[in-house]
């Protein structure tokens, strides 16, 4: 933040050169820390209030918005030599670009003799950015159960204006309500999909050099052939390639159903086992499914066995493209996967208040007992009662309300 008010602050062009000489003067390091992570930015503005002497006017010498030394889109009148407050519009980079610029954000301002056998001056008062923006808000969700039903939230600390979704295992037998409003009917069968993923990213291990192999990063198979980096297996050694995928959109906890991998690539040569090029899925360090290879010194697209897979497993999911003596091609790979959600879901949309979901029986009015458990309070699956000298299950309880016991 540039805040200086003592008029006395300039930038000056002095030496007589034959030509305008244009020097720069840059106003960075803004700090957009007091901002709060998660400020909802309304609109922001940038101002700057300087004056000149002996600067050429012309507008195409105005102040522009910069990242280090690279001119950012905008718009700004040039600065005259009355003491003016200037505010940039038609800005090209939005808020989020800005604040990741850092220190390297500011304003340039072209200081440019209007003659060469004059001095210049620019007269500095100030530059500021002002920000608009909403604080975040966040809720609570609290689920009170009093049922053996697994019943959670997606999210309990959501922050306003998102969606939280309660899951439940099963809707037998139990009732659901949200702030005391039954919702019991509005849960839903979760739902299933199909998750697809392209590489990510990629490593290397082993000897690689030469041109033989040929980086893939986020092509899918129907996808056209990439160019970039390329590589290949040294004399007499192998090398592989580890190929990462991203399945963060199936949700925890899903059951997959099918995985199917289609890799598409080639290798250089197949006049030995030596020189084929080899496809293997695997989990972190576990093997999936059976090893494939191109038999082709063209194209082909291969669907691999790709064996069982746990939502678990997914998350390391890794294709290995071994290369040998003469190497071989990877241009596009795609992950297909369809999942299951167990039991039933309902969503609360556009969240603005706290919320508390109370799971009890259905069919009467419930006893929430709690017991405290390793200095933790936690509901007990059951309750035991002495009974003629002998210990045995309780099936209810009761509990005594305006007088009547229920």
């Amino acid at each position: 933040m540039y805040n200086n008010t003592d008029n006395s602050t300039y930038a000056t062009v002095t030496n007589s050169q034959n030509g305008t000489t244009s020097y720069y003067i840059y106003l960075r390091g803004f700090n957009f820390d007091d901002i709060p992570a998660g400020a909802i930015i309304n609109s922001w503005t940038v101002k700057l209030k300087a004056r000149e002497s002996g600067i050429s006017t012309s507008s195409s010498y105005a102040p522009k918005l910069c990242h280090g030394t690279s001119q950012i889109t905008s718009t700004c009148s040039a600065v005259s030599s009355t003491a003016t407050t200037h505010d940039f519009t038609g800005v090209s980079a939005d808020w989020e670009d800005i604040v990741g610029y850092g220190s390297d954000f500011g304003i340039r301002i072209n200081c440019r003799r209007s003659n060469r056998n004059t001095t210049g001056y620019m007269y500095i008062y100030g530059a500021e950015i002002l920000v608009d923006y909403t604080l975040p808000i966040y809720h609570f969700v609290t689920i009170q159960n009093s049922t053996s039903v697994n019943v959670s939230a997606s999210d309990t600390n959501p922050l306003e204006g998102t969606d939280v979704t309660i899951s439940a295992n099963a809707l037998s037998g139990i009732t659901v309500k949200d702030n005391g409003v039954d919702v019991t009917s509005q849960f839903v069968q979760a739902a299933s999909g199909t998750a697809t993923s392209y590489p990510e990213s990629y490593s290397t291990s082993g000897s690689i050099s030469g041109t033989h192999y040929q980086q893939c990063i986020g092509v899918g198979v129907d996808g056209s052939s990439v160019s970039g980096n390329d590589y290949s297996s040294s004399s007499g050694s192998t090398a592989h390639i580890d190929y990462s995928f991203d399945f963060s959109e199936i949700p925890a906890g899903a059951s997959i159903q099918s995985v199917s991998v289609r890799v598409k690539g080639h290798c250089e040569s197949t006049s030995s086992s030596s020189e084929v090029a080899t496809l293997q899925l695997y989990s972190g360090s576990t093997a999936k499914g059976s090893e494939s290879e191109f038999t082709s010194t063209s194209d082909q697209t291969i669907t691999m066995s790709a064996g069982t897979w746990t939502r678990a497993e997914l998350q390391n999911a890794i294709l290995r493209f071994t290369i040998g003596y003469y190497g071989g091609a990877v241009s596009g790979a795609t992950w297909s996967v369809t999942y299951e959600m167990d039991g039933y879901v309902y969503t609360i949309s556009n969240i603005t208040a706290d919320h508390t979901i109370v799971v009890s029986p259905s069919g009467g009015t419930s006893i929430n007992i709690r017991v405290k458990q390793n200095g933790a309070w936690i509901t007990p699956s059951k309750v035991y009662v002495k009974q003629n000298g002998t210990w045995r299950q309780a099936t209810k309880i009761m509990g005594k309300t305006n007088g009547s016991w229920n």
